[in-house]
């Protein structure tokens, strides 16, 4: 029987809540209200009212994030926070729990925050300078709002077979579109340059490409490089700015530095670091950029200054961070750990089987050869799936079974996935 609920009054007051904070209780208890007026809960009494509200006020005061074994084959997943961070920079962190010398010199002035961040920069890829943003999308928007703003009616060129959705419905080109004047150029399958040679006006001053993520062009397909745009841009004394998405080596960017004015990328996914964006350039295009509003809506906190000087660091001086050890995995390791997982599963109904895992974060790759291990329980796999899940395994789900690719798993973590899966079963 469904009845209605309490008055505000009586279900704060309920002698359960008396030492939970009233203010967000009832910004709780109004939510839950409304949600009862749109899909009637089955709450018949007083003390199920105040066990949703105790239900909704732990779970907003949980932890933000929970840890998660990932067996799902991507070693970059979004869905997963990405990159794994260096644990030893993680624990000097705590430096942040006091002040720090953000942004003042050893003299005690004003100094430029991101200033040692730039120089690992430019030492890493031989830019001319660099620029540290809070993503690769901010890139984006500065560059288009600096070099061809849409207030002065400028307009940029970009190529049909470059308007790319990447994950959570994220079209660049509509981004680009809230600050410049967007010219499409070609077709979605062939662009020449005689197309950007044509487009070309007295309102062009910027030309951009657009990396195309985890996907590729294949067949009855054109495409204009790098080097020729350069050139194109560079005669008519204008801009031409590569959005390089998700690269794997400091050699590739070197390479598109060499016939761009600016190129930028993610900062996660190259260097295993935190999420930023990276812009290198020409001298006077990164001090442009530096000296613009925008650039103070879109600058990195002490945390990713932090993290990012150490990865690079790091990278500098030869270390490997997660992610280059996952990817530099040989197939005997692989086989051993899915084997070591095999073994501690003991009777479990688990098969192994050759996988392929993927790089992930936007990075097209045609897959790395891996191992997995395929559950089959005399259980719906679905259900299965999702109470692993639950318990902090994120695995595939598949029409055969539940597949635990081993590809992204640490090793130390094995005896724990192991105790989940015969916790499930």
């Amino acid at each position: 029987m469904k009845t209605n609920p309490p008055a505000m009054h009586v279900l704060l007051n309920a002698p359960a809540l008396k030492n939970y904070p009233k203010d967000s209780l009832k910004s709780l208890a109004t939510a839950l209200f409304k949600a009862h007026q749109e899909t009637p809960f089955t709450c018949t009494n007083l003390d199920e009212w105040v066990g949703l509200v105790k239900e909704r006020y732990h779970a907003v005061m949980s932890p933000p994030l929970k840890p998660l074994y990932n067996a799902t084959g991507v070693v970059l997943s979004t869905n997963l926070g990405r990159a794994c961070l260096e644990p030893s920079h993680l624990k000097e962190l705590e430096l942040l729990s006091g002040y720090v010398n953000l942004e003042v010199d050893d003299t005690g002035k004003r100094a430029n925050r991101c200033h040692l961040v730039q120089e690992l920069l430019k030492m890493l890829f031989g830019a001319e300078d660099a620029l540290i943003l809070n993503n690769n999308a901010s890139a984006l928007v500065l560059v288009a709002s600096v070099f061809a703003p849409k207030a002065q009616n400028k307009e940029t060129l970009l190529s049909y077979g470059q308007l790319v959705e990447i994950g959570g419905h994220f079209r660049a080109h509509e981004l680009l579109d809230c600050v410049t004047n967007l010219k499409f150029v070609g077709s979605t399958n062939k662009t020449y340059l005689q197309d950007y040679q044509h487009a070309l006006s007295p309102q062009t001053t910027l030309i951009t490409t657009i990396h195309l993520s985890n996907f590729l062009q294949q067949g009855f397909v054109a495409s204009v490089g790098a080097k020729e745009l350069f050139k194109l841009a560079t005669a008519h004394k204008i801009l031409f700015y590569e959005d390089l998405g998700s690269l794997q080596s400091v050699p590739q960017v070197q390479k598109f530095l060499k016939h761009a004015h600016l190129v930028s990328f993610s900062a996660d996914k190259l260097l295993g670091s935190v999420q930023g964006g990276i812009v290198l350039g020409a001298k006077e295009c990164v001090q442009a950029l530096a000296k613009h509003p925008l650039y103070r809506a879109f600058r990195a906190d002490k945390i990713q200054i932090y993290m990012l000087a150490r990865s690079l660091q790091a990278h500098i001086q030869g270390q490997t961070n997660p992610t280059q050890r996952f990817l530099a995995q040989d197939q005997d390791a692989l086989l051993n750990k899915a084997l070591k997982l095999l073994q501690l599963l003991g009777g479990m109904p688990a098969t192994l089987i050759e996988t392929t895992a993927l790089i992930g974060g936007g990075v097209v790759d045609t897959g790395l050869k891996s191992f997995g291990l395929l559950l089959t329980p005399k259980r719906d796999f679905k259900e299965f799936h999702n109470v692993l899940h639950q318990q902090g395994l994120a695995c595939v789900l598949r029409s055969d079974g539940v597949l635990l690719d081993t590809f992204a798993l640490f090793e130390k973590d094995l005896v724990g996935i192991a105790r989940i899966v015969k916790s499930a079963l």
